[in-house]
């Protein structure tokens, strides 16, 4: 039975996730526009919506690693899309693939309603704080920027992306290195994010608690369901019992 806001006692650390959880794109379609701009002036002799197809096609090769739990980040996204075209130098796959990583920082973030007080509440209350993170075009040194421009990052006392752990969610690397920088076992760690295949399955599978947040995105997928399930980020202060 999935219970909205049930109470889990003993809980000393709480983890979340960043994209649909914390943050919240302002322009995604914006933030595309600028990358297939970039992948344009690499490859003038393409079409707008030939450049289009090829970013979409690279993207799909990290959506194919992604499920199978693998990484396949902006840098060989970039080298996919030239190497496609016979352009495979160093430089011009590196200047790409950081066109690739900012366009968010142009087009920007926003905090999700709730998260900030709920962070800062979380850390009166001296629960511990961490954010477990799957990147995809935007890596996670991009990710700490756009956290701290809302005010968020300094109450993540553990950042674990997914391009630098080398492993996505809801592979048990990532949540393992964070809860032990966060010095705690995961009986004791709620997990909070959006996806069921990933947040969830990969809360559960390290043997955390799970709460699926679906203020932003509502996963109705087939995977298994979190036994929490909430539509406020404020809600989490009831499942810790701070509220």
């Amino acid at each position: 039975m999935v219970l909205l806001a049930k109470r889990v006692e003993g809980i000393r650390a709480v983890t979340f996730d960043c994209w649909g959880t914390l943050l919240q794109d302002r322009d995604w379609e914006g933030a595309n526009r600028i990358r297939i701009g970039a992948l344009s002036r690499f490859l003038p002799d393409l079409s707008e919506g030939e450049a289009t197809d090829l970013l979409m096609e690279a993207w799909a090769h990290h959506d194919d690693a992604w499920k199978q739990v693998e990484t396949f980040g902006p840098g060989r996204m970039a080298a996919f899309c030239l190497e496609a075209k016979d352009i495979s130098d160093d430089e011009s796959i590196n200047q790409l693939t950081q066109e690739f990583e900012e366009a968010s920082l142009n087009t920007g973030v926003m905090a999700v309603e709730g998260a900030k007080s709920t962070l800062e509440a979380l850390t009166k209350a001296n629960i511990r704080i961490g954010l477990v993170c799957d990147t995809g075009f935007t890596p996670g040194r991009v990710v700490r920027e756009l956290l701290d421009r809302e005010g968020l990052l300094s109450f993540l006392e553990c950042q674990c992306f997914s391009d630098e752990c080398g492993v996505p969610k809801p592979g048990n690397e990532i949540f393992a290195k964070c809860l032990a920088e966060l010095g705690v076992r995961p009986p004791e760690a709620l997990h909070v994010g959006d996806l069921k295949r990933t947040d969830i399955a990969g809360a559960h599978d390290i043997g955390m608690h799970a709460a699926r947040f679906r203020g932003v995105h509502n996963d109705k997928t087939e995977a298994k369901e979190a036994e929490i399930v909430i539509d406020r980020l404020e809600q989490v202060l009831e499942v810790t019992g701070i509220a």
